[in-house]
């Protein structure tokens, strides 16, 4: 596997800061609707509207990719339930039997599984620099959550649904860990094309059921058919090439602790468009969890040349 350049990595970083911005939306969306429109209908909805998207552009390239598709169809296969038909799915079933909190806290283990997941299979030992960044990160994400009282870690109640939340953040340590095995060259709109083929496939079943649990087909008001059209093209389409491309060139460790942005932005979402107040442990808390994501990621050369970088600066005055 080629090594990344500097200028690719910084990319790859870039694209995983808006791939949590736009993901932190999807849950603030999804809470706001949820009793307007069930889990499974959600869930088929957003990727039938990204589906539709993908298709104009990823058909006339399908003869091309053929033969890598054909190759690794396995592979797709479960990238496609684990990434697309089970995680998103589960949290939005999740939410209905637990609390917000408790949901942003239990996926705040994610990146753990990521990191375990891949010094597993991959037998790749980990720094104490990466462990220690990941730690920090995750620090920061709690101090946020938990409003700036760590000790109320002490007052969090499990519920059915927080195994839901935790079952998600398993499946997609596994699609990110996934996406490393495939082979090079792939359509990235091809392989996401298929890949929601596959989801769908999977969701349609349950939507079919749900549906058919709650009276038949009812006619969504303008709000929620607006929120899927969001859904479907942002934090899902976007997002999701973004958040494949990333991964290629940085790979999983280092793109793990970008996970934690996603509880920072969606309060920052609220300090914006609910008009919250800015507390200190916001502040606290992403300057905690951007400190952790740059120990994480920086090389061992990364980390010398810049402690010795101001030396240089003052000898040049």
């Amino acid at each position: 596997m080629s090594r990344s350049s500097p200028q690719s990595s910084r990319t790859a970083y870039l694209l995983l800061v808006l791939t949590m911005l736009l993901w932190s939306t999807n849950f603030v969306i999804a809470r706001a609707i949820h009793g307007q429109i069930g889990p499974f209908g959600l869930a088929f909805g957003r990727w039938a509207t990204a589906l539709l998207c993908l298709l104009p552009f990823g058909l006339p390239r399908l003869a091309r990719a053929w033969p890598l598709l054909r190759q690794q169809w396995q592979k797709l296969l479960l990238l496609g339930v684990f990434g697309i038909g089970l995680t998103n799915t589960l949290v939005y079933v999740a939410v209905r039997s637990t609390t917000a909190t408790n949901a942003v806290i239990l996926n705040s283990a994610t990146p753990m599984m990521v990191l375990v997941l891949g010094s597993l299979y991959f037998r790749q030992r980990l720094s104490r620099r990466q462990w220690g960044g990941m730690g920090l990160a995750l620090a920061g994400a709690l101090l946020i959550v938990l409003k700036g009282n760590l000790l109320g870690m002490s007052h969090f109640q499990f519920s059915s649904g927080d195994l839901l939340v935790l079952a998600a953040g398993l499946c997609w340590a596994v699609y990110t860990l996934g996406l490393r095995t495939l082979l090079p060259g792939l359509d990235p709109l091809v392989m996401m094309m298929v890949l929601l083929l596959v989801g769908e496939v999977l969701l349609l079943p349950a939507f079919v059921a749900e549906t058919w649990q709650a009276g038949g087909f009812h006619l969504l008001s303008g709000s929620v058919m607006g929120c899927l059209l969001y859904l479907g093209i942002f934090p899902s389409v976007l997002a999701f090439l973004m958040y494949n491309r990333a991964i290629a060139q940085v790979g999983a460790a280092k793109a793990a602790a970008f996970l934690y942005l996603m509880p920072a932005f969606g309060a920052l979402q609220s300090i914006l468009l609910l008009g919250e107040d800015l507390r200190w442990y916001h502040v606290a808390g992403l300057a905690a969890i951007f400190s952790g994501i740059v120990l994480g990621s920086l090389s061992r050369r990364a980390l010398v040349a810049a402690a010795h970088q101001p030396a240089k600066l003052s000898a040049a005055k």
